[in-house]
């Protein structure tokens, strides 16, 4: 069992494209209202807000390992390991969301499967198929 990746693609596409309509909408309308160094100050400081938020949209991932699952939310990465997941759970409405329950009673939500249900519902099932058969096979191993 070698190392699967799970992303949500629409939402690197979404992020892309509402970051690049942004910055020239607002960037038009700092040219407005300001003009010389301000000017200058504030459309940098408009590409950087923007490109943190492609950044964090774009590394946001569920990597399923053979010691463990590392969920990689937007400020955050954690590292799970098998023996502390006891399951992992997945919430269908309009918006979907991916939990890992552990065995010590928290919930480790994963940002990278949180999204609209129509187009997303796919990654987030084979990410709860991977993580569900893993820890069959692991309860099988230990019987």
């Amino acid at each position: 069992m070698g190392v699967t990746t799970f992303r949500r693609p629409s939402a690197r596409v979404a992020v892309v494209i509402i970051a690049v309509v942004a910055y020239f909408v607002l960037s038009f309308r700092i040219y407005d209202l300001v003009d010389g160094l301000a000017e200058d100050l504030l459309a940098a400081l408009l590409f950087g807000l923007l490109a943190a938020m492609v950044i964090q949209t774009w590394r946001l991932a569920v990597i399923v390992r053979s010691d463990g699952v590392l969920v990689r939310n937007s400020w955050r990465d954690q590292f799970l390991r098998w023996d502390d997941i006891q399951g992992i759970d997945h919430e269908q409405s309009r918006v979907q969301r991916v939990s890992i329950l552990m065995t010590d009673g928290r919930v480790v939500p994963c940002d990278a499967m949180r999204g609209w249900a129509t187009r997303d519902e796919p990654h987030a099932k084979a990410l709860v198929q991977a993580v569900t058969e893993r820890l069959a096979a692991r309860e099988q191993q230990a019987d």
